[in-house]
C-alpha cells in the first residue's frame, strides 16, 4: 500500500493542471476494479507476462483517460506493477477530496430520504464539519426499523430504532 500511496502522490503533484480529469479517471478505475474483482486477480497473476497485462488494461480503458493517467498505466505496465492500480486510485481520490475539502457522508435509513430531509442533514453536517462540500449518499436498510445512522469520517452517530433497542436490551441483560 505504501507504493500505491507514493504513486498516487506523484500523480497528484504532476496533475495540477488537469486534476479534475485525472480524478475522474481514478474514480472510474476504482469503480471498475470494485465491479470486476477478476481484473485484479488477473493483474496479480504471476504467470501472466507484464506486456499482456498492459495490453489488457490499455484495451479496457483505451483512449478514454487523460495523458497523465495513460502515462501512469504505461509506467506500471513496464514495471509489472499494474496490480497497484486500484490502491493508487483509492489513494488518489483521498488526496483529491482532502485537497478540495470534500467530505463524504453516508446516511443509512429505513426508507429513502426525500429532498427536504437530505438538505436538512446536509446543513447539519456542514455545521458539524465546517466543510462546504459534502457528498451525501443514502443507503436504505429496513432492518434499522426507523431513524438513521450517520457515518462521516471516523464518526458514527446511531439514531436508529434498532440501535436504541439494542441499548435497552444490553441494560436489561446487565
Amino acid at each position: 500500500m505504501k507504493a500505491a500511496k507514493r504513486y498516487a502522490k506523484a500523480l497528484f503533484e504532476i496533475s495540477s493542471a488537469n486534476l479534475d480529469a485525472v480524478q475522474k479517471d481514478m474514480h472510474r478505475l476504482k469503480d471498475t476494479f470494485e465491479s470486476n474483482p477478476d481484473l485484479l486477480k488477473f493483474l496479480k497473476n504471476p504467470t501472466v507476462v507484464a506486456s499482456k497485462k498492459l495490453v489488457a488494461v490499455q484495451k479496457l480503458f483505451g483512449k478514454n483517460v487523460s495523458d497523465n493517467t495513460a502515462k501512469l498505466i504505461n509506467l506500471l505496465g513496464q514495471k509489472d506493477r499494474l496490480n497497484l492500480l486500484k490502491n493508487i486510485a483509492v489513494s488518489f481520490n483521498e488526496l483529491y477530496k482532502n485537497n478540495k475539502g470534500i467530505k463524504e457522508a453516508e446516511v443509512i435509513s429505513a426508507f429513502p430520504l426525500n429532498d427536504t430531509l437530505k438538505n436538512n442533514i446536509l446543513n447539519k453536517i456542514k455545521k458539524l464539519t465546517g466543510s462546504s462540500q459534502i457528498k451525501l449518499t443514502n443507503k436504505v436498510d429496513p432492518s434499522i426499523l426507523g431513524g438513521f445512522i450517520l457515518n462521516i469520517d471516523d464518526l458514527r452517530y446511531d439514531a436508529s430504532m434498532s440501535g436504541k433497542l439494542a441499548k435497552i436490551k444490553s441494560k436489561l441483560e446487565a
